[in-house]
């Protein structure tokens, strides 16, 4: 979908992610914006995850010309042309119509990877469609085993690289501006719903607009071949189901079903990373889920240094929650990520550009990163090391 002058206008006042958050504020309605943007209870860990990377400092080296940073690197064979990948995030067709397959696109046009949600408002084979070469697969344990082992098999058939199971949705969490803004798992799209959010809606009238013209998807299109009637399961009735987050057991399963990477994502102790390598799994995701599950839980920078240490060169280590700058992507590679995944800055330039946005996000954070490096003296993200950080208060350089 072309942009309109209106949009073009919108992305060219975008000079930071808080601009994109500040726009996408505007053009979403309130519920849909704080489904975004929102954590669980008192959003402690949310603030912890953008705090950690704030109290980390950089160590720089004067009188080096650096005319272009090496940024590309390899995962798991595959060259990426910087090492951010998209998180995967469920409900994006409340965001915009092209929701999952805008943001795999971009991806792919700039050189790097897409992991699709379980919770896409598109089907996993049409997603993978969109940037054949350029996909990954986060897989919950829906409708329990069978329901998983269905949709381990339709990313097998579909080309999926690799498999990230998600472990830290034992249970909701309670995301209390969903419940005070009307917008939560129980909610149904129907005429009481509809006027209940009204306030919320009329101020909104491009986004209604296009939402109705989309037909209101409220559903999880990737749970309508494991159904009789053939007809996607909506969030509500999954919210009353168990648990969703995949058991050790369901890994080992996946690892023996699978050919390509399984990366498990959620994990916080270096107990679980050793877990993950000793079930043949190829890596791990740092990952307090952007702070929307257990509020109280660590930053995952803060803990990235403990599992690297764990695993060491045994598994590639990947880091998200908390990710806003490029500074922040050469932050988790000093202290020994391989990658990161960014979740809500792309989701707000989803909201105000499509694919478009999407983009216009990464390349934001590319030449954010090419910048930093530039500054630093450092000529490639394979150079960095925890000798190049310090910590706040800190007088010496991190120990490696």
């Amino acid at each position: 979908m072309a942009l309109n002058t209106f949009q073009r206008t919108r992305l060219a006042r975008v000079l930071n992610y808080q601009d994109a958050r500040r726009l996408a504020k505007r053009t979403l309605p309130r519920a849909v914006f704080d489904y975004v943007d929102g954590g669980s209870e008192d959003e402690v860990t949310m603030r912890r995850n953008t705090q950690g990377f704030r109290d980390l400092r950089f160590r720089p080296r004067m009188g080096i010309w650096v005319e272009e940073p090496e940024l590309s690197t390899t995962l798991f064979g595959q060259r990426l042309s910087v090492p951010v990948l998209t998180a995967p995030c469920g409900g994006l067709r409340l965001i915009h119509p092209a929701a999952d397959i805008a943001v795999a696109c971009a991806a792919a046009s700039l050189g790097t990877i897409s992991v699709a949600s379980s919770a896409s408002g598109f089907s996993l084979e049409a997603i993978a469609a969109s940037s054949p070469d350029r996909h990954w697969f986060q897989l919950y344990r829906y409708l329990g085993r069978a329901g998983m082992e269905s949709l381990v098999n339709r990313a097998k058939a579909a080309g999926y690289q690799a498999i990230v199971v998600t472990v830290d949705t034992q249970v909701g969490s309670k995301r209390e501006r969903n419940f005070r803004n009307g917008f939560s798992f129980s909610m149904r799209v129907n005429a009481a719903n509809a006027l209940k959010l009204s306030p919320q809606l009329a101020p909104r009238p491009f986004w209604l607009a296009r939402y109705v013209r989309d037909g209101m998807p409220f559903q999880l299109a990737n749970t309508a071949a494991m159904t009789r009637d053939g007809a996607p399961l909506a969030l509500p009735e999954m919210g009353r189901r168990e648990s969703n987050s995949p058991t050790w057991a369901d890994i080992a399963w996946v690892r023996q079903n699978f050919d390509g990477p399984v990366l498990v994502k959620g994990v916080l102790t270096a107990e679980d990373s050793r877990r993950a390598r000793d079930l043949g799994c190829d890596g791990v995701v740092v990952s307090n889920h952007g702070g929307r599950q257990l509020d109280g839980a660590p930053a995952t920078i803060e803990v990235l240094p403990e599992i690297v240490a764990a695993v060491g060169d045994t598994v590639a280590v990947l880091l998200d929650s908390g990710v806003r700058r490029g500074g922040d992507v050469l932050k988790a590679l000093a202290l020994g990520a391989k990658a990161v995944l960014v979740g809500r800055p792309y989701v707000w330039g989803l909201a105000l550009g499509g694919q478009d946005g999407v983009s216009y996000m990464l390349e934001m954070l590319r030449a954010e990163m090419t910048r930093s490096m530039q500054l630093m003296g450092c000529s490639s993200v394979h150079d960095l090391d925890p000798t190049w950080l310090l910590r706040a208060a800190s007088s010496g350089p991190q120990a490696g």
